[in-house]
């Protein structure tokens, strides 16, 4: 009997709830994986796989307007992450390695090859980081959409704080047990989907992102783009004793520092502040972000012209 494969698309749904492109499900270690393409008629060796990673327990439709458009001119890839949306718990820790393997295979079981245009949301920034580090050589850019912020490094969590005006002891005070009474009711209340990646990035954060960033980024098109608008309504902290949006301005100021910096040595990089949109910046500003998408895969071209000129 012939080995059967761990990678095997076991069901077409057809079109999905966005009116077009397909819903499916891959068999991935005997657990399905909800999976929507798009634009394949535009699939062409060497040309970029717009490839979507999601946020923090969030599901592929958060990108239904930036998929309608961009879909129209590229082959684009999405999916939900085990235990999210109709993707199967699958039992596995969602570890930046264990994430990155499993969508590299489907890429491939899908006849998607590289080079791909990584595009992440929030947490989905650290995969995609991770992905680069992993194999830079399979990667046409990064576009990270208000993403977690993996430049963090021991101690930089208390510097918005120092610089709105409180001592150190303040800050161990109001953060120490808090947190922990936090993580406590987090794990005991949340869906299981919600407290295993809520378990990986707190793992990262200890490890200041090393599982990330183990090489530099490699000089393709990488792309920040931030959300600068505070809402009250989003903060859930209640009353403190610090201006709290004073507090959101410094911290993006020291985020966007950190960023910029890693622009600086790749010829293709670009930042975009969107003063106004919230966290979900796909969804206030999808315009900004498939201008992101345009942009780099023009710079991608130029890079690729380059290179045969040097040749």
């Amino acid at each position: 009997m012939k080995r059967v494969t761990i990678f095997a698309i076991v069901m077409i749904l057809g079109l999905s709830s966005f009116g077009f492109g397909q819903k499916e499900f891959i068999n991935v270690n005997g657990k399905k994986i909800e999976i929507f393409t798009a634009g394949l008629e535009n699939n062409q060796n060497e040309k970029p796989v717009i490839v979507f990673e999601n946020g923090m327990a969030s599901k592929y439709g958060n990108w239904e307007t930036i998929i309608t458009e961009v879909s129209k001119t590229s082959t684009i890839f999405s999916y939900n992450r085990p235990r999210i949306g109709e993707s199967e718990n699958d039992s596995i820790p969602p570890t930046t390695k264990h994430i990155v393997e499993n969508l590299r295979k489907m890429l491939l079981e899908k006849g998607l090859k590289p080079p791909y245009l990584l595009v992440s949301h929030s947490f989905g920034g650290a995969y995609i980081r991770s992905f680069a580090s992993y194999y830079p050589d399979e990667i046409a850019g990064l576009i990270f959409v208000d993403p977690i912020d993996f430049t963090k490094k021991k101690g930089d969590g208390d510097l918005p704080y120092l610089e709105i005006g409180l001592t150190q002891h303040q800050i161990d005070s109001m953060f120490a047990k808090p947190y922990d009474d936090f993580k406590k009711r987090l794990y005991a209340e949340m869906p299981n989907f919600y407290v295993e990646e809520v378990k990986i990035s707190s793992k990262l954060n200890a490890t200041e992102f090393k599982e990330c960033d183990s090489i530099p980024l490699p000089d393709v098109p990488v792309h920040f783009i931030m959300a600068g608008g505070y809402s009250e309504a989003g903060d859930d902290r209640g009353e403190t004793i610090f201006d709290k949006e004073k507090l959101f301005r410094i911290n993006s100021n020291l985020k966007m520092k950190r960023w910029l910096e890693l622009l600086y040595p790749l010829k293709y990089g670009k930042f975009f502040y969107c003063s106004n949109s919230g966290h979900f910046v796909m969804k206030d500003e999808p315009a900004t972000v498939i201008s992101s998408i345009r942009l780099a895969l023009i710079d991608y071209d130029r890079i690729q012209k380059e290179k045969t000129i040097k040749k």
